[in-house]
């Protein structure tokens, strides 16, 4: 596969998560007629509660579209370069003249290679994925929900494979070896900017979350929502019956479908 396929991968797959965020929560004001002051005087608490998880909910698959469609703008944008750049082949004297004068301008730079995740949800970004990123990595000859928080190193070829690394150091206290994983064996964790932008999770909804103090994320069952923003969890297989675990949401990951 070319790069220019994967590029194109990367919109179709892109354009289809947008089709199928706005068949969950259409992107449609639906709200208009329900937040004037007669229509919210006449709410009850539980109307209105259940209102504002849907206006939450609406805003943040807002933003999980806006992400898609800068996808999108940027690798058109490659496209089209690509596109310019087979054209200038052609023409060797002028493409020369060009690179010279980008040079000396300073102008000349490179886009960086961006990924995604496989498993896409409206409770958590699936793109992009850059050097850098943070993501939970599923671990190998183990058991499907075992992951482990990993930093993505370098973004290979069309963005479905990744050089990763556990940030952890070893007993020595060197830096772990980097090693490759497939988009189908990670999940984005969000990065600390956007985590006012995710919805919350419905309770007892199943999820992948990092347990305190560790960088191992475990199956779990949300309990409720903070105002703080952390999550109320009961971790799977917990010694202590009934014991709730706060963890924050961004560290709260949907459960992929088997």
């Amino acid at each position: 596969m070319s790069e220019t396929d994967g590029q194109w991968d990367i919109i179709v797959s892109a354009l289809q998560d947008i089709s199928n965020a706005n068949s969950s929560n259409p992107l449609d004001n639906v709200y208009g007629d329900k937040v004037s002051g007669s229509a919210l005087d006449g709410m009850t608490p539980d109307e209105l509660e259940q209102l504002k998880q849907e206006v939450i909910e609406h805003k943040a698959n807002v933003a999980v579209v806006k992400r898609f469609i800068d996808t999108c703008k940027e690798n058109l944008g490659m496209l089209i370069e690509s596109q310019q750049t087979a054209k200038k082949v052609a023409s060797p004297e002028k493409e020369v003249v060009n690179r010279k004068s980008s040079k000396m301008n300073g102008k000349q730079t490179k886009r960086p290679r961006h990924g995604r995740s496989f498993w896409t949800s409206k409770y958590n970004p699936s793109e992009p994925i850059v050097v850098g990123s943070e993501i939970a990595y599923k671990l190998r000859n183990r058991h499907f929900e075992e992951w482990i928080q990993c930093e993505v190193v370098r973004v290979i070829g069309d963005g479905t494979k990744f050089e990763i690394r556990d940030p952890e150091p070893d007993e020595n206290n060197n830096l772990s070896e980097t090693f490759k994983a497939s988009y189908k064996e990670i999940l984005l964790i969000p990065a600390e900017e956007v985590t006012s932008e995710l919805s919350n999770y419905p309770a007892s909804t199943k999820v992948l979350a990092r347990y305190p103090e560790t960088t191992t994320f475990y199956p779990a069952v949300v309990v409720g929502h903070r105002r703080d923003g952390t999550v109320r969890l009961k971790f799977d297989g917990e010694e202590e019956v009934n014991k709730e675990t706060e963890v924050e949401r961004r560290l709260v990951l949907p459960l992929p479908e088997k």
